[in-house]
């Protein structure tokens, strides 16, 4: 069975939450407001449809980025599957969502700029002393000037003596 893979453009209704799922992975959860507009002949001008409010799901590494990077009011462009989910409200009727599960989410810069960035990959992140705070060099000495010394009697120490 094939799934609907669509593109949506809206703008972010709250800030986005984050879920803990029963296997103890998380997801991200956020709702998009999506206003399509036509060309109205009768009064030669452009006019609104319905909003329709789209529930996003965003998983791993892609719902981690979401969270730092998303907030309430921004434009965003959203690739994924497409879906339906129906449930019991509390007055009994039956309801519909729809929902996305996210592939990619970007910001719309049609609307705005934005800049990328990159996160750390764990070996880039330097070691710090709980302590002090101070950013640890080799042999786990807050002080680069103890680590060049080291440095240097290690090389001597490995020198070949003739």
């Amino acid at each position: 069975m094939r799934d609907i893979q669509t593109t949506l453009m809206g703008n972010v209704t709250a800030d986005p939450t984050e879920h803990r799922q029963e296997d103890g992975s998380t997801s991200v959860k956020l709702r998009i407001a999506v206003t399509g507009r036509y060309y109205n002949t009768a009064t030669q001008d452009f006019s609104d449809r319905r909003t329709e409010f789209i529930t996003i799901f965003a998983r791993r590494g892609l719902g981690q980025n979401v969270m730092r990077s998303v907030h309430k009011g921004q434009p965003l462009l959203v690739t994924g599957r497409l879906n339906t989910s129906e449930w019991q409200g509390t007055d009994g009727v039956t309801r519909y969502s729809l929902n996305l599960q996210a592939e990619s989410i970007g910001h719309d810069l049609t609307f705005g700029t934005s800049q990328f960035t990159k996160p750390l990959r764990a070996q880039d992140v330097p070691n710090v002393d709980p302590n002090s705070g101070e950013i640890l060099t080799e042999a786990g000495s807050a002080n680069p000037e103890d680590a060049a010394d080291a440095a240097e009697e290690g090389e001597d120490s490995l020198a070949p003596a003739f």
